[in-house]
């Protein structure tokens, strides 16, 4: 057999490849697609059923992108969520992306994790603004509610953003705010405070003592934008007889993990994601 004649008889086997292999695209992109219009984790019986696959079918392709990091498994349900690759993607060419659908599902799990109630928000001037709430899961928990404001120098998910801001920005925010003594615990001096700030940077995430509200204590990370620079913050808070000081430490990397994985959801770099160095 001539070469040429070698090559001809080889061509239909490499195109029938080609033809599987977008085949399987197809397929794994239309399991994607079911994730715009329906909850925010599929099973795989329920994805078998929405693209008309066999169940081993839907299985396998999840587990392919499970893999390359389109699709994330849930450790208890089993069930399936989009995963980190699909908001890089995304954080790469918006910087619109609505952290309050990137942290949802971090923030049901933390909530699975710690039972306590999980809390996300943002600076607005002077404030610390409650974007979004997942409830805990105890009978008694912290009456927290989306829109509630809360001070500046008392809150932990304030001391996990300041932290991360340039030193002059936080000079005139403090310049600015009167820190008045919410609690016994508040702490109403600016050099104390930036020293408590030193020290959430080093651990890479805040805790909140009672200082903003006597019985009730707070752990919170910082969450960055695909730039590196924190935009938000992700607590846990409880009363202080679930809320010791053990229990805190506990959940501070847990809290700290939560914030690494929503940052990483957003498109920030993995060299941004060290919670321990950088900032000012």
């Amino acid at each position: 057999m001539t070469k040429l004649a070698t090559v001809e008889a080889a061509a239909p086997a490499r195109l029938k490849g080609d033809a599987n292999s977008v085949f399987a695209l197809r397929r794994g992109l239309s399991i994607l697609d079911q994730f715009s219009g329906h909850e925010v984790e599929i099973g795989v019986n329920e994805l078998a059923r929405l693209v008309g696959m066999h169940k081993s079918t839907v299985s396998r392709l999840c587990a392919t992108l499970e893999n390359a990091g389109y699709l994330e498994r849930d450790p208890g349900t089993g069930r399936f969520r989009l995963g980190a690759r699909i908001y890089q993607l995304a954080g790469s060419s918006t910087s619109t992306t609505d952290v309050r659908v990137v942290a949802r599902p971090v923030m049901l799990d933390l909530v699975q994790s710690s039972s306590e109630t999980a809390t996300l928000g943002v600076r607005e001037g002077g404030d610390i603004v409650t974007i979004d709430v997942v409830d805990g899961l105890n009978h008694m928990r912290m009456a927290t509610r989306v829109g509630m404001r809360t001070q500046l120098h008392a809150s932990a998910v304030a001391k996990a953003i300041l932290a991360w801001m340039p030193e002059s920005e936080v000079d005139d925010l403090l310049r600015d705010w009167p820190m008045v003594a919410l609690t016994p615990n508040t702490v109403t001096d600016g050099s104390a405070l930036k020293q408590r700030l030193a020290e959430v940077r080093e651990r890479g995430f805040a805790f909140d003592n009672e200082e903003l509200e006597v019985g009730l204590r707070c752990v919170a990370a910082p969450i960055r934008d695909p730039h590196g620079r924190v935009v938000a913050g992700i607590s846990i808070s409880g009363p202080r007889h679930r809320m010791t000081e053990e229990a805190m430490q506990r959940y501070g990397p847990l809290v700290r993990e939560a914030g690494e994985k929503i940052s990483a959801r957003l498109g920030t770099p993995p060299a941004a994601l060290d919670g321990t160095g950088g900032g000012q």
